[in-house]
């Protein structure tokens, strides 16, 4: 078991949400496979409560339990962003990643990574304007005097981050 060293989640986390705000990646010409729903309209953006539930969903498929979602602490960018965190009593299993995953990819979203690496798992997607990024192990977390183990869930809406963004800008 890898253990991340004070802080590496959460920067690891900004460092996504900050990425996925500047990225402006084309969505594939192909809607590939998925529900129905997603393939009638795979390009339609999504709002945040449907990012939420897509993500809720992935979660229960994955039979991961208790998400706490949280707000993110500047306001301005709280209708752009999802975050969670997931506990867990051992590591993520990545067969239970891998369902979390499939189940995401039904509902339209387009994975872009999967990795494990030293206990270690990165899961990034993308369904427009949303990127989507879970992080699974053990490691700190800025508000935990212990170490973390299950997921951390990142999203963020880029074209609403880029418009709050703008509107900031002096």
């Amino acid at each position: 078991m890898r253990v991340l060293p004070k802080g590496v989640v959460a920067a690891t986390a900004a460092a996504m949400l900050l990425s996925g705000c500047a990225a402006e990646a084309a969505e594939p010409e192909s809607p590939g496979t998925g529900t129905k729903a997603s393939r009638d309209k795979p390009r339609a953006a999504i709002s945040l409560a449907e990012a939420r539930a897509d993500i809720r969903a992935g979660l229960a498929a994955g039979e991961f339990e208790g998400a706490r979602f949280s707000e993110m602490d500047n306001r301005e960018f709280s209708a752009c962003a999802v975050t969670a965190v997931v506990s867990t009593a051992a590591e993520p299993d990545p067969r239970d990643t891998e369902r979390m995953a499939d189940e995401l990819k039904q509902r339209g979203w387009l994975q872009t990574k999967f990795s494990t690496n030293d206990g270690i798992q990165v899961l990034s997607l993308r369904k427009t304007p949303w990127t989507l990024d879970f992080i699974g192990g053990t490691g700190a977390l800025p508000e935990q005097a212990q170490d973390f183990t299950g997921l951390s869930v990142n999203a963020v809406d880029r074209d609403c981050a880029n418009r709050v963004a703008a509107s900031l800008s002096p």
